[in-house]
This record gives structure tokens, sequence and C-alpha cells, in this order.
């Protein structure tokens, strides 16, 4: 077993990298945790610094600063343009609405906007507005119904301040939600592909110096037992790096990790992909020459894949064209499979046949990768 000997060797002294990559993952998972966990209560809405600069002292302004007061906090503020330029500048209020004389005529009964003051290009000014509109579109179709106008604004800001009852459909167990460990298998790609591109890139490159290849072809070892020992060692350490990544959602999750009844479907889905990064460190590793060049196109390889596929930023956010594109790439097909198991405890025969199709498609890209790996490696010894 000297060739797998020398296989773990050259792995020990990488072994740096993986640690390092881990430390990245486990971050990334905490990192995601906490922001779930922090934002499952309820709602909450965003509260600015506002002024509203009243002119009219009508019933309908009343109403309106009382209705923004709901959601934000009116600040006093002088009708004065430079004072309010200058506030808004330095972000002391983002958002300031004169209401003018004649309010009711000019704006709920005529066609005039609100004089406004807001942060050029800003979502809180935006939000605002929006808010200005509900009450005053509330406020006239109230009115045009025969209510009285004090009724009407009253009958609107009581309403507002309602809060609707919001139940989601449990359809994965988790209360409509996903579960915390399903975002941790969605960045399980990066990892896979950067720690074992990396470290087995950097083996197929030791085993390829010249010096190396001719002392094993000297030796007593015959060919076959020396490949065999190879393979051998890519399966070591794989397996090695997937249990170290399975391993980590059972330590932080524990028992909603262990009972959730897609457990074993996480574990498979992990298990292929780790299969598409070992045939895709032996293609990398079969096409660099250079430890150099190794850093450069790892990167480009496993952080191309995370973005175009999901696994950085969710599919549902990509765009049409960038979707179809990652359905060419293993790890789209990945994040699809996480997806489907983090949505449904229970999958459809429909959605059964997807998970069959993306982990099938999975082994074919593992198979094509190191089909093509093969091929490059037998031209280049005989070369």
């Amino acid at each position: 077993m000297t060739v797998y000997r020398g296989f773990l060797a050259i792995t020990r002294r990488n072994i740096h990298m993986m640690i390092l990559y881990l430390i990245i993952f486990m971050s990334i998972a905490v990192s995601v945790q906490k922001a779930a966990g922090g934002n499952k209560s309820e709602f909450e809405q965003v509260s600015l610094n506002i002024a509203v600069i009243d002119q009219d002292g009508g019933e309908l302004a009343r109403g309106l600063a009382d209705y923004l007061s709901q959601y934000h906090t009116l600040v006093d503020l002088p009708d004065d343009p430079s004072i309010i330029q200058d506030r808004i500048f330095y972000r002391e209020v983002y958002y300031v609405v004169t209401i003018p004389e004649d309010f009711e005529k000019r704006c709920l009964h005529g066609d005039e906007m609100l004089p406004i003051t807001k942060v050029p290009g800003s979502s809180s000014g935006f939000y605002v507005d929006q808010q200005i509109n509900t009450f005053m579109n509330d406020v006239h179709i109230m009115e045009s119904s025969g209510f009285p106008l004090s009724d009407a604004v009253d009958s609107v800001i009581m309403h507002s301040a309602s809060k609707a009852e919001v139940t989601l459909i449990d359809k994965n167990g988790f209360g409509g939600d996903q579960p915390l460990h399903a975002f941790m298998f969605q960045y399980m790609p990066y990892i896979l592909l950067s720690i074992l591109c990396y470290s087995m890139s950097y083996i197929m490159i030791a085993f390829r110096n010249q010096d190396v290849k001719r002392r094993m072809l000297c030796s007593a070892v015959p060919a076959r037992s020396q490949n065999l020992q190879i393979v051998l060692g890519y399966a070591t350490v794989g397996l090695f790096v997937y249990g170290i990544c399975t391993l980590i959602p059972f330590l932080m999750y524990g028992k909603t990790f262990i009972n959730d009844p897609n457990l074993f479907y996480y574990l498979l889905n992990s298990f292929l992909m780790t299969l598409v990064a070992l045939s895709l460190s032996f293609l990398i590793g079969t096409l660099v020459n250079s430890e150099d060049v190794v850093s450069a196109v790892v990167n480009v390889v496993s952080l191309g894949m995370s973005f175009l596929c999901g696994v950085f930023v969710d599919l549902e956010i990509l765009g049409k064209g960038v979707r179809t594109f990652a359905k060419f790439l293993p790890a789209y097909w990945y994040e699809i499979a996480n997806n489907l198991l983090a949505n449904n405890s229970s999958p459809s025969p429909a959605q059964q046949i997807s998970l069959y199709t993306c982990y099938g498609l999975q082994l074919l890209f593992a198979a094509a990768i190191l089909g093509v790996a093969l091929v490059i490696s037998r031209i280049r010894q005989t070369a």
C-alpha cells in the first residue's frame, strides 16, 4: 500500500486548507442560523423620522398626521426650505410632507399632489408615498359612500391599527418555514468543491511529477495495483470530507435534523455532490500542470458554479437566462433537489420523480466528467 500511504501523506500536507474551508462553512451556517432565527417571530415594519408641516389645520390634515404617526416618528420641523434640506442631508429626517391650505379641496377632491421632500431615490421615500396614497384613497372612498369626513378619517385610522393574522401552510413539518439545516445544505456544494478540488488537484500534480512517475514505473507494485490504491485514496479522502460536512448538521441541529423525514434524501443528495466534486477534482488535476494555477482554476469553478446554480443566491432570484445556463451544471440539480426537500416533508409521487431525476443527473454529470478526465489522462500518457 505504498501508493496509498503516499496519497494520504500528501493529503495531510494540505489539511490546513481543509480546516480553513470547514471554518468558512461553519461561519456561514451560524450566520444563516442567526439571521433566520431572528426573523421568525413576526413581520416588523420600518419606522422612520419624518416631519409633517401642517398649513391647513383641518380635520383631514390632522387625520393624515395621526395616521403617519402610527408607523413613524414625527419630528417638529420649521417650514424653512434650507433647514429642511439640511436635516435631510444629515439624515435627521427622511421625509417631509407639507399639507397646504384648503387641503381637502385641493388634494382630496382635486388632482393636486401633496408637496413632499425626501431622500432622492430612497426606498423609504416610496414606502411613505404608498402609505399617504393609501390613506387618501381610503378616506375618499368612504366619503364618497356617504360617511362624514371626520368619521371617515377616524375609521381609516382605527382599522389601520389592526393586524392581520397570517398562518403558513405546514407542508414540510416546520410550520411552513424552511428548516435551518436546509440552509446549511444549500451552501454545501461550495465547500465540497473547494476542499476536494484543491486537495485532490495538488495530489494529482504530485503523482504526475516526472521523478515520481519514474519511481512508480520502476517499482515492484503492478500498475493495476497502483491505480487501485489511487482510487482507494480518492474514496478515503472523499468519504472523510463528506463525513465531516454531514456531521456538522447533526452537531448543530441535533434532533431537529435527525427527526427530519427527508434525512436520508439530504444525505444522498450531498453524497452525489461529493462524487461530482471528486470527478471535477480529478479533471482539474489532469489538466493543470502547476500548483500555482490550481488556486485560480478552483476559484473559478467553485465560485462560478455557486453563484450560477443557486448556492449563494437563491434560484428564485436568478434571471431566466442564468437558470437556463445553470441547467448544464451539476450544482443546479443539487439545489433543485435541496429546495424540494426543504419545502416538502412528504414529497408527492410527481415530486419524487423530480427528486430522482435530480439525483440521476448528478450521477450522469459525475460519470461524464470522470470519462472526459480519463480520456485526457490516457492521451497524455501515450503522447
